[in-house]
């Protein structure tokens, strides 16, 4: 209760929090392949849900409390070491971290104001401490793999037989061995009968075969010759990982510092694709005089990210029956011959990029301490950021010589310049029984980008230099994109307690941004909180409860993330001839809004913290409701408008769930111990109301009245924003079934859905209903920690996301080219003999379903997503050694998944997820 939280502007007792804040101690992922800070949280958080990348740069999604906007980010606000950070997680070394809090209702985001709707993750980073130097040093050693092998390219059986079985199904003009090899006819077919079949039979009965199966002349040659590729192989590796990090801290009794510098450098799973990075930090603090304390926190990152992954949606539907290369060594553009499916590793070997992004960030800042408790503390935050993205398709490639006579090439350059100023006056007085925290704030910030775009092709006389000789081409073309921002805000806050057991949080936050129309430029956002230490009460008589509060809070914050320019009238550029001459005109692009404003979430929280059984068992509730009103949204404008869409403020959507977090001690004894965390949260959201127009109109089936739904885009007044609205499907049609399929023209193995009101017809208003929800009604996270052997530890992290569905084409993929193209493995199919209930057959017909058609599959999964072991040198050993500390330890990430998910992962859905391996060792001296 004792442990120090950080809130936004300031820290408090984790026992004085009156709001909902949810704390993580970085040290437990220190055994862990972290690249990137977001993979600390994935699943450990109760109320906040992210997805794992499937990249070699690592990183995931974030999300508190759920979605709570149709078009704007819902990406919560990043504070670093006391300041809004507007930069890259990736520019931060997950190794320099301490700790990482994240303020999830609106009391406690509420200082934060028009950035805090999504709430805020506040990252605190390591500082130096009195003492001698202390130096650190780790690295860490790994491999990553694919984590699973029933799904993508199929081998050349599997090919061959996918393709008989098509032509099988659907071409019933012959007989079904017509499509079979005549090597393997069944024992009461004869060959002159296979031959029989067609009246000009090729005198070459496997070439004839092939041509049966509508294989290109490139794949006959190659399955006369032997000459298959394993696209699988191809494409997927075993990547290798490496990490390495030295730090040096310390101090005297007037300054403080840490530094270190980190690199990294890893392959991904998916041929080509490759992130290296280094990072370096220094944080310094000096005692001045007795009033006066500066200091500096600074952070450099310079990013590769040149990488040009190999094209999985492509492997898994190219021909096996193909080559990689020609004899030369120029990669097959279409192996096969097949221009249905492309070489996936075209553009991995033949396209030349360079994307580099060097990144500083620093908080300068100076606090004075002035009479009568008072402080005032100046930061200046500024943040530059250079990005080179180039590239250079050379005419082997098919971008670079297709549609161009002689390459391709592209620079980008990217420049942002933002600085941010606070200046924070902080009071704190204690009177008796009563304690006074008052914090004040006044901000402002300038956030500047320049752009620049440059795109030439077919180079003369030679295109060699690449992007660097792009001014050789003779189709140039040149564009500009700059941008500026402006925004400032002021906040008061005011925390109050009286016996430490009656705590109250007053605060405002007003603020202005530019982007917002001329009419409404600022808003304000209040909240107040209020906690009641229920244990503390001389009434209160449970032993074995040790403490027990009650909370409650309520808050308004707003969400900005729109653009900068989404209120303004915006122009570009249009060519016309006046008969003679090419001419450049302008027009407006975008229509204003000048009444443009914040989207505003209103919250209400209300939780309770309870310790018992001496501090073993320790629970956190929550429960939230909360309301975004005035959401911002694209809305679709009348084509005679002479606009597409417009940026305006329109409807209602509601967000409520429940969090729970139980941490308990279940052994405590030197020789063994066990802690476990779990988490459990679900969030259930709701459209309110939308454009406010009323009408009569059909939905499942039923003639209402109301605000009329947005159909593009499926919002439904009074639905979940994640709601699936489409067919229900109960199966396929069978055999015995094809006169009840004919009515709806569809045949044995087509897809059969339920036909509502039983006309015969499938139509989307009478047909369609809500069959589940993209997103997990239910989130679970449990770690274990063991001690053990006085000197080993180790963990287990399980995740699971449960109750989702998520949509999937493949079953569904375009019947036509079937027979010029593969399919992934994986896929089940209907057929004659194999009649499957479960997948269609090797065909399509969805002309019937108005609207169209989506198949569906579960995504909930149970996860064993961390695992690791770790052995600390004896001390009597460290001391031999003249060290302070040796640890050596060996982690899984993505080690199973239990999923019913027929893709590569339920969580990534249509990228496979890496399974990572990694040893490492930590020195301190």
């Amino acid at each position: 209760l004792d442990e120090v939280v950080v809130i936004g502007y300031g820290t408090v007792k984790k026992s004085d929090l009156t709001g909902s804040v949810a704390s993580i101690n970085a040290e437990r992922f220190q055994n862990q392949p972290v690249t990137q800070v977001s993979e600390m949280l994935t699943g450990t958080v109760a109320g906040f849900s992210s997805n794992q990348s499937t990249s070699a740069a690592g990183g995931a999604s974030m999300e508190v409390r759920g979605r709570n906007s149709l078009n704007a980010s819902t990406t919560p606000m990043i504070v670093l070491d006391g300041v809004i950070y507007n930069g890259s997680l990736n520019d931060i070394n997950p190794n320099d971290v301490a700790s990482i809090d994240i303020l999830k209702d609106a009391s406690s985001a509420a200082v934060f104001g028009a950035r805090a709707a999504s709430g805020v993750v506040l990252i605190t980073t390591k500082r130096g401490e009195r003492g001698k130097p202390k130096i650190n040093f780790s690295t860490k050693w790994g491999a990553t793999a694919i984590n699973t092998d029933h799904y993508g390219a199929r081998s050349p059986q599997e090919y061959i037989d996918f393709r008989v079985d098509y032509f099988r199904t659907v071409d019933t003009d012959f007989p079904e061995f017509h499509f079979l090899s005549p090597k393997n006819l069944p024992p009461d077919v004869t060959l002159e009968q296979w031959r029989s079949t067609v009246p000009n039979p090729n005198q070459n009965d496997e070439i004839e075969w092939l041509n049966r199966l509508n294989f290109y002349a490139g794949e006959i040659d190659a399955y006369l010759s032997g000459n298959t590729t394993d696209w699988h192989k191809e494409v997927f590796r075993t990547g290798l990982r490496q990490e390495s990090d030295l730090s040096v801290s310390g101090g005297s009794e007037n300054a403080r510092y840490f530094w270190s510098v980190g690199y990294t450098d890893n392959e991904g799973i998916i041929q080509g694709d490759e992130f290296s990075v280094v990072r370096s930090r220094l944080n310094v603090d000096f005692d001045i005089v007795d009033w006066l304390k500066v200091g500096a926190n600074v952070q450099f990152s310079s990013r590769d990210e040149s990488a040009v992954p190999a094209n999985v949606g492509q492997m898994e539907i190219v021909t096996p029956f193909g080559q990689m290369r020609h004899d030369n060594g120029d990669l097959v553009w279409y192996p096969g011959d097949s221009e249905n499916a492309q070489n996936p590793l075209i553009n991995t070997f033949g396209q030349d990029r360079e994307r580099k992004i060097n990144s500083l960030f620093s908080s300068v800042f100076a606090e004075v301490k002035l009479p009568l408790g008072i402080s005032y503390r100046l930061s200046y935050q500024p943040r530059i950021q250079t990005i080179r993205d180039y590239n250079y398709w050379s005419p082997k490639t098919i971008t670079g010589s297709r549609s161009f006579d002689n390459g391709r090439a592209t620079r980008l350059d990217y420049n942002n310049y933002e600085w941010m100023i606070d200046n924070l006056v902080k009071w704190n007085r204690e009177f008796g029984s009563h304690n006074l925290d008052v914090t004040f704030l006044y901000n402002a910030e300038k956030n500047s980008v320049w752009q620049t775009s440059t795109t030439n092709n077919t180079f003369y006389p030679s295109p060699t230099l690449g992007y660097s000789g792009i001014q050789f081409g003779i189709n140039p073309a040149l564009s500009a994109s700059d941008s500026e921002i402006t925004g400032d805000g002021m906040m008061g806050r005011i925390n109050y307690s009286y016996l430490s057991k009656y705590l109250l949080t007053l605060s405002v936050r007003r603020d202005g941004f530019s982007a917002f129309g001329q009419e409404n430029p600022r808003a304000v956002f209040p909240a107040a909180a209020f906690a009641w230490v229920l244990s503390e009460e001389n009434f209160f008589n449970l032993t074995d409860v040790n403490q027990l509060k009650l909370r409650a809070s309520w808050g308004l914050n707003g969400n900005r993330d729109i653009g900068g320019y989404a209120a303004l009238a915006q122009l570009s550029s249009n060519q016309y001839s006046d008969g003679t001459n090419l001419l450049i005109g302008v027009s407006n692009s975008t229509l204003a809004n000048r009444a443009l404003i914040w989207e505003e979430t209103e919250s209400l929280n209300f939780g309770i913290d309870a310790s018992l059984l001496n501090y073993r068992l320790n629970i956190t509730l929550d429960f939230y409701d909360m309301d975004t009103r005035n959401l911002l949204v694209r809305r679709i404008l009348p084509s005679t408008t002479g606009f597409s869409n417009v940026t305006t403020n329109i409807g209602k959507l509601g967000n409520k769930g429940f969090e729970l977090t139980v941490g308990t001690v279940n052994m405590d004894r030197p020789s063994f111990g066990w802690k476990t965390d779990f988490n459990f949260s679900l969030n259930r959201n709701k459209l309110k109301n939308l454009f406010g127009e009323y009408g009569d109109y059909v939905l499942e089936g039923e003639e209402l009245y109301g605000e009329v739904p947005d159909f593009e885009n499926e919002w439904f007044i009074g639905r979940a924003i994640d709601a699936v609205w489409n067919y229900d499907i109960l199966g396929m049609w069978q055999v015995e079934e094809a006169e009840e399929a004919k009515v709806y023209n569809l045949k044995p193995g087509d897809i059969k859905a339920f036909d509502r009101n039983g006309d015969g017809r499938y139509e989307a208003l009478y047909d369609k209903s809500f069959i589940g929800y993209t997103e997990p009604r239910y989130r679970i996270g449990m770690r274990n920690e063991f001690s053990f052997l006085q000197n080993f530890s180790a963990s287990i992290f399980l995740r699971a996301d449960l109750g989702h569905i998520g949509h999937f084409s493949q079953a569904l993929a375009d019947w036509s080219t079937f027979d010029r193209r593969g399919v992934p493995k994986g896929l089940g199919y209907w057929t004659p003999d194999n009649r499957s209930d479960a997948w269609p057959r090797l065909s399509k017909n969805v002309t019937p379903y108005g609207g169209g058609i989506q198949v569906f599959k579960p995504r909930s999964f149970l996860r064993v997503q961390d695992v690791s072991l770790a052995y600390n040198l004896p001390s009597s050993t460290l001391s031999t050694l003249r060290i302070d500390n040796l640890r050596v330890f060996v982690a899984a990430r993505n080690l199973l998944t239990f999923s019913d998910w027929p893709g590569y992962d339920p969580e990534s859905m249509h990228s496979p997820m890496p399974r990572t391996f990694t040893a490492g060792v930590n020195v301190g001296l």
